[in-house]
């Protein structure tokens, strides 16, 4: 609920294209600065208490966050330094219970366990949460942010029970993380796969930041929606996200780890280009539909190919390393949607931006190809993703 109840919040603080995308770059902020340390910490302490106390202050901070805005006193700068905080909390959940699942599932069942979880987190994310939101934020702007701080609540009760307790867990001094961050950013530039599917997956993230961080005023002024058919359309887009999630290990199996990706990438370009050329509220939702069920089956493609590459003991640190080169694209991609959807419109920011997305992945076709099939020939790679059920 807070994802749509902070873009509304900030449309309603001001007007400006670049400050309402600031919040999308203010909650994806985290992931250039602390994502690092937050993975080499999750590598060396007790997994399942640090997410129960990330959580429990995500919750408090939402809750701070309702109470503002329920007395009017929140700007637009509280709420960058809320949606920042919630990333940073973020950074490091994603981390743990990312790194938990190939502890939790057998290693030919981990694909089907990552499409799970992201469809899961989608329907929260992206479908119930957004139509839920748009509602009750028309109702009172405060209520989604109080709906959102008790469910990190809840949250934080669940992750008890799922995440392993981490065995003989070590103290996570200063010195001693910044040398895990030192070998696991050794580890991550010695894997050429590793390095360009974090480029590939960061320039569709840059492309879709482009898109996201502006949506809300291609919605208001294109579409014409008020505050709840915004969240309406979100969350009718994330249906398709939701069932690419659950059908993704299908997927796999049948097309294998390089033209999943590709044609995720390719598909969700599509999306962004359908949205640019119309002004008709059924296409531009199918538009977001094919860009959110893409980028799921993509997700859990790239997300199921990190836990082949990457040791489970140095997981956090890699894979958080890998966020950072993604998500540190996100801030300068909602920028530039901001200050195009500020000169040529929020219509030709979301060409430009399918444009861009099929220019790299034709670039970047070939080396990703290349260097699966050179995995596949060391580890059987592309071998354990061709797995059937």
């Amino acid at each position: 609920m807070a994802v749509v109840a902070f873009s509304l919040l900030a449309l309603k603080l001001t007007s400006h294209a670049v400050l309402i995308a600031g919040v999308a770059i203010a909650s994806q902020l985290p992931w250039l600065v602390v994502a690092l340390p937050a993975g080499a910490i999750v590598d060396k302490v007790d997994r399942r208490r640090l997410v129960v106390s990330v959580d429990l202050m995500r919750a408090a901070v939402l809750g701070a966050v309702a109470i503002g805005t329920l007395t009017h006193h929140l700007g637009l700068p509280e709420v960058y330094v809320a949606a920042f905080l919630i990333g940073t909390g973020e950074t490091v959940v994603t981390a743990a219970t990312r790194a938990s699942i190939p502890v939790i599932v057998r290693a030919e069942d981990v694909p089907g366990a990552n499409g799970n979880v992201i469809g899961a987190q989608t329907f929260g994310l992206r479908f119930a949460g957004p139509m839920l939101g748009g509602f009750v934020f028309s109702l009172a702007a405060s209520v989604p942010f109080f709906g959102d701080s008790v469910s990190y609540l809840f949250s934080s009760a669940l992750l008890q029970r799922a995440i392993p307790v981490t065995a003989d867990p070590v103290r996570a001094s200063a010195v001693r993380v910044g040398a895990d961050i030192r070998a696991g950013l050794k580890f991550f530039l010695s894997m050429p796969l590793l390095r360009i599917m974090a480029g590939l997956v960061g320039s569709f993230a840059f492309c879709q930041a482009m898109v996201l961080g502006v949506l809300v005023i291609y919605a208001a002024h294109v579409l014409t929606l008020g505050q709840v058919g915004y969240g309406v359309i979100l969350g009718v887009a994330a249906l398709g996200d939701v069932v690419a999630s659950l059908l993704a290990r299908r997927v796999h199996a049948r097309f294998g780890p390089y033209a999943t990706v590709v044609g995720a990438g390719c598909l969700a370009a599509v999306g962004y280009l359908m949205l640019g050329s119309t002004s008709h509220r059924v296409l531009a939702v199918s538009g977001l539909a094919l860009e959110a069920a893409a980028t799921a089956v993509g997700n859990v493609a790239s997300l199921s190919l990190r836990h082949r590459s990457i040791p489970t003991a140095k997981f956090g640190i890699v894979n958080n390393a890998i966020g950072m080169c993604v998500a540190g694209l996100i801030p300068g991609g909602a920028l530039l949607g901001g200050v195009l959807a500020g000169i040529y419109g929020t219509r030709t920011t979301f060409i430009i931006a399918g444009a861009a997305q099929l220019a790299m992945t034709a670039m970047l076709a070939a080396p990703l190809r290349r260097n699966i099939t050179a995995a596949s020939r060391t580890n059987g790679l592309q071998r354990d993703f061709a797995a059937t059920e």
